[in-house]
Protein backbone atom coordinates (compact mmCIF):
# COMPACT_ATOMS: atom_id res chain seq x y z
CA UNK A 1 0.00 0.00 0.00
CA UNK A 2 1.35 3.90 -0.02
CA UNK A 3 3.07 5.87 1.90
CA UNK A 4 0.75 8.35 2.60
CA UNK A 5 1.42 11.84 1.31
CA UNK A 6 4.80 11.24 -0.15
CA UNK A 7 4.19 8.18 -1.74
CA UNK A 8 5.08 9.74 -5.11
CA UNK A 9 8.55 11.30 -4.17
CA UNK A 10 9.59 8.24 -1.99
CA UNK A 11 11.87 5.48 -3.20
CA UNK A 12 11.58 2.30 -0.84
CA UNK A 13 15.11 1.75 1.25
CA UNK A 14 17.18 -0.82 -0.20
CA UNK A 15 17.45 -1.69 3.58
CA UNK A 16 15.77 -0.79 6.83
CA UNK A 17 17.03 1.50 9.30
CA UNK A 18 19.02 0.45 12.49
CA UNK A 19 17.60 1.48 15.68
CA UNK A 20 20.58 3.85 15.76
CA UNK A 21 20.10 5.36 12.15
CA UNK A 22 15.97 5.43 13.41
CA UNK A 23 16.72 7.48 16.61
CA UNK A 24 18.86 10.15 14.61
CA UNK A 25 15.71 10.21 11.87
CA UNK A 26 13.50 10.90 14.86
CA UNK A 27 15.18 13.50 16.24
CA UNK A 28 15.28 15.37 12.73
CA UNK A 29 11.27 15.58 13.09
CA UNK A 30 10.18 19.00 12.79
CA UNK A 31 6.75 19.19 15.05
CA UNK A 32 4.21 21.05 12.88
CA UNK A 33 3.36 24.78 13.67
CA UNK A 34 0.89 26.27 16.06
CA UNK A 35 -1.95 27.37 13.95
CA UNK A 36 -1.10 30.87 15.03
CA UNK A 37 2.23 30.44 12.61
CA UNK A 38 -0.12 29.28 9.59
CA UNK A 39 -1.02 31.67 7.03
CA UNK A 40 -3.86 33.62 8.35
CA UNK A 41 -5.43 35.01 4.81
CA UNK A 42 -7.30 32.92 1.87
CA UNK A 43 -5.63 33.21 -1.61
CA UNK A 44 -8.21 34.83 -3.67
CA UNK A 45 -10.70 35.42 -1.81
CA UNK A 46 -12.69 37.02 -4.35
CA UNK A 47 -13.12 33.81 -6.26
CA UNK A 48 -14.25 32.41 -2.72
CA UNK A 49 -17.12 34.68 -2.63
CA UNK A 50 -17.83 34.13 -5.90
CA UNK A 51 -17.86 30.81 -5.74
CA UNK A 52 -19.87 30.75 -2.60
CA UNK A 53 -22.28 33.62 -3.45
CA UNK A 54 -23.57 31.17 -6.76
CA UNK A 55 -24.04 28.02 -4.83
CA UNK A 56 -25.89 29.51 -2.17
CA UNK A 57 -28.40 30.94 -4.46
CA UNK A 58 -28.83 27.89 -6.82
CA UNK A 59 -28.63 25.49 -3.64
CA UNK A 60 -31.70 27.79 -2.03
CA UNK A 61 -33.35 27.17 -5.03
CA UNK A 62 -33.02 23.75 -5.91
CA UNK A 63 -34.82 20.70 -4.68
CA UNK A 64 -33.82 18.72 -1.76
CA UNK A 65 -33.23 15.21 -3.78
CA UNK A 66 -30.76 17.33 -6.69
CA UNK A 67 -29.28 18.87 -3.89
CA UNK A 68 -27.94 15.75 -2.19
CA UNK A 69 -27.55 14.08 -5.53
CA UNK A 70 -25.04 17.08 -6.70
CA UNK A 71 -23.29 16.21 -3.01
CA UNK A 72 -23.06 12.70 -3.51
CA UNK A 73 -21.62 13.34 -6.80
CA UNK A 74 -18.78 15.52 -5.16
CA UNK A 75 -18.52 12.87 -2.43
CA UNK A 76 -18.16 9.90 -4.69
CA UNK A 77 -15.05 11.66 -6.67
CA UNK A 78 -13.20 12.81 -3.75
CA UNK A 79 -13.36 9.51 -2.02
CA UNK A 80 -12.27 7.83 -5.44
CA UNK A 81 -9.62 9.64 -5.94
CA UNK A 82 -8.33 9.62 -2.23
CA UNK A 83 -7.25 6.24 -2.67
CA UNK A 84 -6.09 6.41 -6.45
CA UNK A 85 -3.58 9.19 -4.75
CA UNK A 86 -1.89 6.69 -2.35
CA UNK A 87 -1.54 4.41 -5.50
CA UNK A 88 -4.33 1.59 -4.00
CA UNK A 89 -5.66 1.63 -7.51
CA UNK A 90 -5.79 3.27 -10.96
CA UNK A 91 -7.94 5.85 -12.13
CA UNK A 92 -8.11 8.71 -14.86
CA UNK A 93 -10.53 11.49 -15.13
CA UNK A 94 -13.37 9.51 -17.53
CA UNK A 95 -13.23 6.84 -14.70
CA UNK A 96 -13.73 9.49 -11.80
CA UNK A 97 -16.62 10.50 -13.37
CA UNK A 98 -18.29 7.37 -13.91
CA UNK A 99 -18.21 6.42 -10.13
CA UNK A 100 -19.29 9.76 -9.07
CA UNK A 101 -22.19 9.50 -11.02
CA UNK A 102 -22.65 6.04 -10.78
CA UNK A 103 -23.19 5.70 -14.47
CA UNK A 104 -23.87 2.65 -16.15
CA UNK A 105 -21.45 -0.70 -15.25
CA UNK A 106 -19.76 1.36 -12.81
CA UNK A 107 -19.04 -1.35 -10.86
CA UNK A 108 -17.60 -3.63 -13.57
CA UNK A 109 -15.14 -0.57 -14.58
CA UNK A 110 -13.96 -0.12 -10.97
CA UNK A 111 -13.41 -4.12 -10.31
CA UNK A 112 -11.08 -4.27 -13.43
CA UNK A 113 -8.61 -1.63 -12.04
CA UNK A 114 -7.92 -4.38 -9.51
CA UNK A 115 -9.07 -7.05 -7.42
CA UNK A 116 -10.05 -5.12 -4.45
CA UNK A 117 -10.44 -1.44 -6.04
CA UNK A 118 -14.23 -1.50 -4.73
CA UNK A 119 -13.36 -2.70 -1.50
CA UNK A 120 -11.12 0.08 -1.13
CA UNK A 121 -13.55 2.77 -2.38
CA UNK A 122 -16.53 1.88 -0.05
CA UNK A 123 -14.28 1.96 2.79
CA UNK A 124 -13.30 5.51 1.90
CA UNK A 125 -17.03 6.28 1.02
CA UNK A 126 -18.12 5.23 4.68
CA UNK A 127 -15.09 7.46 5.86
CA UNK A 128 -16.65 10.66 4.38
CA UNK A 129 -20.47 9.73 5.89
CA UNK A 130 -18.36 9.63 9.29
CA UNK A 131 -17.26 12.92 8.70
CA UNK A 132 -20.56 14.20 8.01
CA UNK A 133 -21.86 12.39 11.11
CA UNK A 134 -19.26 15.30 13.03
CA UNK A 135 -20.26 17.66 10.64
CA UNK A 136 -24.36 16.95 11.79
CA UNK A 137 -23.43 16.19 15.40
CA UNK A 138 -24.66 13.02 15.07
CA UNK A 139 -20.98 12.28 16.45
CA UNK A 140 -18.88 14.35 19.33
CA UNK A 141 -16.38 16.73 17.60
CA UNK A 142 -12.90 15.41 15.71
CA UNK A 143 -11.21 13.92 18.72
CA UNK A 144 -8.66 11.00 19.00
CA UNK A 145 -11.30 8.67 19.30
CA UNK A 146 -13.03 9.60 16.52
CA UNK A 147 -9.79 9.71 14.37
CA UNK A 148 -9.19 6.76 15.04
CA UNK A 149 -12.98 5.19 14.30
CA UNK A 150 -11.98 7.02 10.94
CA UNK A 151 -8.95 5.28 10.62
CA UNK A 152 -10.70 2.08 10.90
CA UNK A 153 -13.40 2.83 8.69
CA UNK A 154 -10.97 4.05 5.66
CA UNK A 155 -8.70 1.22 5.73
CA UNK A 156 -11.12 -1.73 6.57
CA UNK A 157 -10.79 -3.09 3.53
CA UNK A 158 -6.98 -3.03 3.44
CA UNK A 159 -5.84 -6.12 5.01
CA UNK A 160 -1.52 -5.36 5.27
CA UNK A 161 1.18 -2.58 4.56
CA UNK A 162 4.18 -2.90 3.12
CA UNK A 163 7.08 -2.51 5.81
CA UNK A 164 10.96 -3.02 4.84
CA UNK A 165 12.50 -5.48 6.67
CA UNK A 166 16.28 -7.38 7.38
CA UNK A 167 15.02 -9.58 4.60
CA UNK A 168 13.88 -7.09 2.23
CA UNK A 169 10.19 -6.10 2.13
CA UNK A 170 6.90 -7.87 4.08
CA UNK A 171 3.30 -7.58 3.66
CA UNK A 172 2.71 -6.97 7.38
CA UNK A 173 -0.92 -6.75 8.88
CA UNK A 174 -2.30 -3.39 9.16
CA UNK A 175 -3.64 -2.11 12.66
CA UNK A 176 -6.65 -0.41 12.64
CA UNK A 177 -7.28 2.79 14.64
CA UNK A 178 -3.85 2.34 16.46
CA UNK A 179 -1.12 4.38 16.43
CA UNK A 180 1.74 3.59 15.06
CA UNK A 181 4.43 0.86 16.91
CA UNK A 182 7.31 1.45 14.59
CA UNK A 183 8.56 4.52 13.13
CA UNK A 184 7.20 5.41 9.77
CA UNK A 185 10.06 7.55 8.21
CA UNK A 186 10.10 7.54 4.43
CA UNK A 187 13.25 8.20 2.53
CA UNK A 188 12.75 10.28 -0.64
CA UNK A 189 13.17 10.41 -4.07
CA UNK A 190 16.34 12.52 -3.91
CA UNK A 191 18.00 10.13 -1.15
CA UNK A 192 16.88 12.24 1.86
CA UNK A 193 14.42 10.84 4.93
CA UNK A 194 11.63 12.63 5.76
CA UNK A 195 11.15 12.35 9.66
CA UNK A 196 7.64 12.02 11.14
CA UNK A 197 6.33 12.42 14.25
CA UNK A 198 8.78 9.30 16.59
CA UNK A 199 6.29 6.86 17.97
CA UNK A 200 6.90 7.81 21.62
CA UNK A 201 5.94 11.83 20.91
CA UNK A 202 2.95 10.56 18.93
CA UNK A 203 0.55 10.04 21.60
CA UNK A 204 1.73 14.01 22.50
CA UNK A 205 1.75 15.11 19.18
CA UNK A 206 -1.77 14.52 18.74
CA UNK A 207 -2.67 16.03 21.90
CA UNK A 208 -1.22 19.01 21.06
CA UNK A 209 -3.12 18.77 17.03
CA UNK A 210 -6.90 18.53 19.06
CA UNK A 211 -5.84 21.23 21.11
CA UNK A 212 -4.90 23.67 18.32
CA UNK A 213 -8.23 22.06 16.16
CA UNK A 214 -9.79 23.85 19.51
CA UNK A 215 -8.36 27.03 19.73
CA UNK A 216 -10.21 29.86 19.33
CA UNK A 217 -8.69 31.19 16.25
CA UNK A 218 -8.92 28.16 14.57
CA UNK A 219 -12.44 27.99 14.93
CA UNK A 220 -12.83 31.08 13.96
CA UNK A 221 -11.14 31.22 10.92
CA UNK A 222 -12.25 30.52 7.64
CA UNK A 223 -12.51 27.09 6.22
CA UNK A 224 -10.24 26.94 3.69
CA UNK A 225 -7.48 27.81 6.54
CA UNK A 226 -8.80 25.26 9.00
CA UNK A 227 -8.94 22.19 6.46
CA UNK A 228 -5.41 23.43 5.02
CA UNK A 229 -4.23 23.34 8.76
CA UNK A 230 -5.45 20.32 9.52
CA UNK A 231 -4.40 18.38 7.00
CA UNK A 232 -1.14 19.70 6.92
CA UNK A 233 -0.65 18.99 10.92
CA UNK A 234 -1.90 15.98 10.68
CA UNK A 235 -0.13 14.26 8.14
CA UNK A 236 3.12 15.81 9.61
CA UNK A 237 2.58 13.50 12.70
CA UNK A 238 1.67 10.61 10.61
CA UNK A 239 -0.12 8.74 13.57
CA UNK A 240 -0.73 5.23 11.83
CA UNK A 241 1.18 2.83 9.79
CA UNK A 242 -0.63 3.31 6.83
CA UNK A 243 -3.61 5.45 5.23
CA UNK A 244 -2.82 8.87 7.03
CA UNK A 245 -3.29 10.58 3.22
CA UNK A 246 -7.06 9.38 2.94
CA UNK A 247 -7.83 10.32 7.09
CA UNK A 248 -5.78 13.77 6.08
CA UNK A 249 -8.31 14.10 3.66
CA UNK A 250 -11.12 13.16 5.26
CA UNK A 251 -10.63 15.48 8.34
CA UNK A 252 -9.92 18.38 6.41
CA UNK A 253 -13.36 17.42 4.20
CA UNK A 254 -15.20 17.92 8.20
CA UNK A 255 -13.96 21.97 7.95
CA UNK A 256 -15.12 21.87 4.06
CA UNK A 257 -18.93 20.35 4.32
CA UNK A 258 -19.24 22.62 7.87
CA UNK A 259 -19.21 25.39 5.77
CA UNK A 260 -19.86 24.75 2.37
CA UNK A 261 -21.29 21.27 2.39
CA UNK A 262 -18.48 19.80 -0.24
CA UNK A 263 -15.46 18.11 0.37
CA UNK A 264 -11.71 18.87 0.22
CA UNK A 265 -11.89 17.12 -3.41
CA UNK A 266 -8.59 16.49 -4.92
CA UNK A 267 -8.51 14.35 -7.40
CA UNK A 268 -5.76 12.02 -9.02
CA UNK A 269 -4.14 14.09 -11.84
CA UNK A 270 -3.41 16.66 -9.44
CA UNK A 271 -1.10 14.62 -7.73
CA UNK A 272 2.09 15.94 -8.58
CA UNK A 273 1.14 19.48 -7.54
CA UNK A 274 -0.59 18.46 -4.34
CA UNK A 275 2.62 16.73 -3.46
CA UNK A 276 5.01 19.43 -4.42
CA UNK A 277 2.17 22.23 -1.98
CA UNK A 278 2.92 20.08 0.89
CA UNK A 279 6.64 19.44 0.13
CA UNK A 280 6.59 22.93 0.46
CA UNK A 281 4.68 23.52 3.46
CA UNK A 282 7.39 21.23 4.80
CA UNK A 283 10.26 23.81 3.76
CA UNK A 284 8.30 26.70 5.70
CA UNK A 285 6.41 27.54 2.67
CA UNK A 286 2.58 26.73 3.99
CA UNK A 287 1.17 29.19 1.50
CA UNK A 288 1.76 27.07 -1.70
CA UNK A 289 -0.38 24.27 0.51
CA UNK A 290 -3.30 27.10 1.16
CA UNK A 291 -3.75 27.84 -2.51
CA UNK A 292 -3.90 24.28 -3.49
CA UNK A 293 -6.28 23.97 -0.73
CA UNK A 294 -8.44 26.85 -1.53
CA UNK A 295 -8.41 25.90 -5.48
CA UNK A 296 -9.42 21.77 -4.48
CA UNK A 297 -12.58 23.33 -2.44
CA UNK A 298 -13.72 25.78 -5.27
CA UNK A 299 -13.57 23.19 -7.78
CA UNK A 300 -15.84 20.98 -5.88
CA UNK A 301 -18.23 23.72 -5.13
CA UNK A 302 -18.09 24.45 -8.75
CA UNK A 303 -18.93 20.50 -9.54
CA UNK A 304 -21.59 20.88 -6.83
CA UNK A 305 -22.77 24.32 -8.18
CA UNK A 306 -22.79 22.74 -11.83
CA UNK A 307 -24.48 19.43 -10.86
CA UNK A 308 -27.51 21.81 -9.40
CA UNK A 309 -27.41 23.70 -12.68
CA UNK A 310 -28.18 20.68 -15.10
CA UNK A 311 -30.88 19.21 -12.32
CA UNK A 312 -32.66 22.64 -12.85
CA UNK A 313 -32.17 22.73 -16.38
CA UNK A 314 -34.67 20.87 -19.22
CA UNK A 315 -33.93 17.05 -18.89
CA UNK A 316 -33.05 16.68 -23.13
CA UNK A 317 -34.05 12.89 -22.59
CA UNK A 318 -37.50 13.94 -21.46
CA UNK A 319 -38.05 16.83 -24.10
CA UNK A 320 -36.91 13.89 -26.67
CA UNK A 321 -39.77 11.57 -25.43
CA UNK A 322 -41.78 14.51 -25.95
CA UNK A 323 -41.11 15.35 -29.32
CA UNK A 324 -41.47 11.78 -30.14
CA UNK A 325 -45.24 11.79 -28.67
CA UNK A 326 -45.89 15.08 -30.67
CA UNK A 327 -44.58 14.02 -34.18
CA UNK A 328 -45.22 9.99 -33.50
CA UNK A 329 -49.04 9.50 -32.66
CA UNK A 330 -49.86 6.30 -32.58
CA UNK A 331 -47.06 3.68 -32.58
CA UNK A 332 -44.41 5.07 -35.25
CA UNK A 333 -47.04 7.32 -37.26
CA UNK A 334 -46.32 10.70 -37.57
CA UNK A 335 -49.25 13.28 -38.11
CA UNK A 336 -49.06 12.95 -41.92
CA UNK A 337 -48.76 9.47 -41.94
CA UNK A 338 -52.13 9.55 -39.80
CA UNK A 339 -53.67 11.35 -42.26
CA UNK A 340 -52.81 8.93 -44.88
CA UNK A 341 -54.51 6.37 -43.15
CA UNK A 342 -57.54 8.15 -42.72
CA UNK A 343 -57.93 8.88 -46.17
CA UNK A 344 -57.31 5.25 -46.94
CA UNK A 345 -60.20 4.22 -44.91
CA UNK A 346 -62.20 7.30 -46.32
CA UNK A 347 -61.44 4.80 -49.58
CA UNK A 348 -61.89 2.04 -48.29
CA UNK A 349 -65.48 2.71 -46.49
CA UNK A 350 -66.47 4.61 -49.87
CA UNK A 351 -65.70 0.91 -52.04
CA UNK A 352 -67.48 -1.05 -49.60
CA UNK A 353 -70.56 1.35 -49.33
CA UNK A 354 -70.17 0.97 -53.26
CA UNK A 355 -70.49 -2.60 -53.46
CA UNK A 356 -73.18 -2.56 -50.68
CA UNK A 357 -75.14 -0.74 -53.12
CA UNK A 358 -74.90 -2.80 -55.55
CA UNK A 359 -76.64 -5.42 -53.53
CA UNK A 360 -79.64 -3.35 -53.13
CA UNK A 361 -82.10 -3.57 -56.11
CA UNK A 362 -83.42 -0.04 -56.46
CA UNK A 363 -86.89 1.00 -58.38
CA UNK A 364 -86.88 3.79 -60.66
CA UNK A 365 -87.03 7.38 -58.94
CA UNK A 366 -85.20 6.09 -55.89
CA UNK A 367 -81.17 6.32 -55.96
CA UNK A 368 -78.49 6.50 -53.11
CA UNK A 369 -75.47 8.16 -53.96
CA UNK A 370 -72.06 7.91 -52.35
CA UNK A 371 -69.37 10.34 -52.56
CA UNK A 372 -66.28 10.37 -51.19
CA UNK A 373 -65.27 14.15 -50.70
CA UNK A 374 -63.16 17.13 -48.78
CA UNK A 375 -65.60 19.04 -47.26
CA UNK A 376 -66.77 20.73 -43.61
CA UNK A 377 -67.14 18.37 -40.40
CA UNK A 378 -70.37 18.32 -39.35
CA UNK A 379 -69.86 17.19 -35.72
CA UNK A 380 -67.19 17.91 -33.37
CA UNK A 381 -64.04 15.48 -32.77
CA UNK A 382 -64.41 13.56 -29.66
CA UNK A 383 -61.86 14.26 -26.89
CA UNK A 384 -58.46 13.30 -28.05
CA UNK A 385 -59.30 13.63 -31.62
CA UNK A 386 -58.84 15.82 -34.57
CA UNK A 387 -60.28 16.50 -38.25
CA UNK A 388 -58.33 15.32 -41.07
CA UNK A 389 -55.67 17.84 -42.04
CA UNK A 390 -54.56 16.80 -45.60
CA UNK A 391 -56.84 16.71 -47.45
CA UNK A 392 -58.90 19.29 -45.00
CA UNK A 393 -62.45 17.61 -43.67
CA UNK A 394 -62.12 14.11 -44.98
CA UNK A 395 -66.05 12.82 -45.17
CA UNK A 396 -68.03 10.60 -46.91
CA UNK A 397 -71.47 11.47 -48.14
CA UNK A 398 -74.75 9.48 -49.10
CA UNK A 399 -77.42 11.01 -50.19
CA UNK A 400 -80.90 8.98 -50.88
CA UNK A 401 -83.29 10.60 -53.26
CA UNK A 402 -86.85 9.70 -54.49
CA UNK A 403 -87.27 12.02 -57.79
CA UNK A 404 -90.60 10.68 -58.55
CA UNK A 405 -93.54 13.37 -58.72
CA UNK A 406 -95.54 13.39 -56.44
CA UNK A 407 -93.38 11.34 -54.12
CA UNK A 408 -90.25 13.27 -53.94
CA UNK A 409 -88.49 13.82 -51.06
CA UNK A 410 -84.50 13.43 -49.91
CA UNK A 411 -82.07 12.91 -46.56
CA UNK A 412 -78.39 12.83 -46.53
CA UNK A 413 -76.11 11.13 -44.01
CA UNK A 414 -72.14 12.69 -43.84
CA UNK A 415 -69.55 9.99 -42.13
CA UNK A 416 -67.14 12.35 -40.51
CA UNK A 417 -63.54 10.40 -40.19
CA UNK A 418 -61.10 11.75 -37.02
CA UNK A 419 -57.76 10.85 -36.47
CA UNK A 420 -56.27 10.50 -32.51
CA UNK A 421 -53.90 13.72 -31.36
CA UNK A 422 -51.85 11.20 -29.24
CA UNK A 423 -51.42 7.68 -28.19
CA UNK A 424 -53.23 7.92 -24.99
CA UNK A 425 -56.47 7.01 -26.57
CA UNK A 426 -58.61 4.02 -26.86
CA UNK A 427 -58.63 4.22 -30.37
CA UNK A 428 -56.73 6.02 -33.51
CA UNK A 429 -59.87 6.71 -35.65
CA UNK A 430 -63.37 6.97 -35.58
CA UNK A 431 -65.80 7.28 -38.34
CA UNK A 432 -68.98 9.18 -36.98
CA UNK A 433 -72.08 9.25 -38.90
CA UNK A 434 -74.33 13.01 -38.75
CA UNK A 435 -77.65 13.61 -40.25
CA UNK A 436 -77.00 16.58 -42.97
CA UNK A 437 -80.72 17.39 -41.96
CA UNK A 438 -80.27 17.95 -38.22
CA UNK A 439 -76.39 17.52 -37.32
CA UNK A 440 -77.65 14.91 -34.97
CA UNK A 441 -74.83 12.10 -34.32
CA UNK A 442 -76.53 8.88 -35.30
CA UNK A 443 -73.45 6.29 -35.35
CA UNK A 444 -69.61 6.03 -34.56
CA UNK A 445 -67.71 3.55 -35.06
CA UNK A 446 -64.20 3.49 -33.19
CA UNK A 447 -60.43 1.53 -34.82
CA UNK A 448 -57.47 0.71 -33.48
CA UNK A 449 -54.40 1.21 -35.32
CA UNK A 450 -54.23 -2.69 -35.44
CA UNK A 451 -57.72 -2.64 -37.42
CA UNK A 452 -56.32 0.01 -39.72
CA UNK A 453 -52.73 -1.56 -41.02
CA UNK A 454 -51.49 -2.75 -43.50
CA UNK A 455 -55.03 -2.61 -44.62
CA UNK A 456 -58.40 -2.77 -43.35
CA UNK A 457 -58.56 -6.34 -41.50
CA UNK A 458 -61.63 -8.39 -41.95
CA UNK A 459 -63.39 -7.70 -38.84
CA UNK A 460 -63.16 -4.14 -39.47
CA UNK A 461 -64.95 -4.90 -42.87
CA UNK A 462 -67.58 -6.44 -41.62
CA UNK A 463 -68.35 -3.60 -39.27
CA UNK A 464 -68.39 -0.96 -41.77
CA UNK A 465 -70.22 -3.09 -43.73
CA UNK A 466 -73.08 -3.33 -40.80
CA UNK A 467 -72.74 0.36 -40.52
CA UNK A 468 -73.58 0.97 -43.84
CA UNK A 469 -76.30 -1.47 -44.00
CA UNK A 470 -77.67 0.43 -40.69
CA UNK A 471 -77.47 3.73 -43.00
CA UNK A 472 -78.86 2.03 -46.10
CA UNK A 473 -82.11 1.08 -44.18
CA UNK A 474 -82.20 3.98 -42.05
CA UNK A 475 -81.86 6.55 -44.96
CA UNK A 476 -84.00 4.37 -46.98
CA UNK A 477 -86.77 4.47 -43.97
CA UNK A 478 -86.39 8.19 -43.53
CA UNK A 479 -87.13 8.81 -47.42
CA UNK A 480 -89.73 5.96 -47.55
CA UNK A 481 -91.51 8.19 -44.83
CA UNK A 482 -91.07 11.50 -46.33
CA UNK A 483 -91.99 10.30 -49.97
CA UNK A 484 -95.05 8.97 -48.00
CA UNK A 485 -95.83 12.19 -46.27
CA UNK A 486 -95.56 13.79 -50.29
CA UNK A 487 -98.37 11.74 -51.36
CA UNK A 488 -100.48 12.32 -48.44
CA UNK A 489 -99.99 16.14 -48.92
CA UNK A 490 -100.68 16.24 -52.82
CA UNK A 491 -104.22 14.27 -52.08
CA UNK A 492 -102.94 10.74 -52.80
Amino acid sequence: MGYAYHAAMVKEASEPLTPAEAAKVDAQYKPFPAFSEWPQDVPRLDLWERDRKEFQAISASAVDKDLARAQEVAMRAAAFDSGAIEGLYSTDRGLTLTVATQAAAWEQAVDERSQDARALFEAQLAAFELVLDVVTDHFPNVSQAWIRRLHEEITAAQTTYKVQTPVGEQDQPLPKGQYKEHPNHVRTSDGHIHAYAPVDQTQAEMQRFLAELESPEFTNAHPVLQASYAHYAFVAIHPFADGNGRVARAIASAYTYRDMSVPLLVLAHQRDSYFSALASADSGNARQFVEFTASAVRDAIELVTESLKTAQAPNPEDLLDAFRKMLLVQGSLSHEQLDEVANDFANVFTEIAMEERKTLTLPDGVDIEIANVRGQNLSDPPAGFRPVVEPAGRLVEINFASVVSPAQGGCFVQVDVFVATGSDTDATLIAQVVSRTDEQIEDQLRFSLSDLQPQLSSVARYRVSNLIRRLFGNGLNALYARAQANLRNAGY
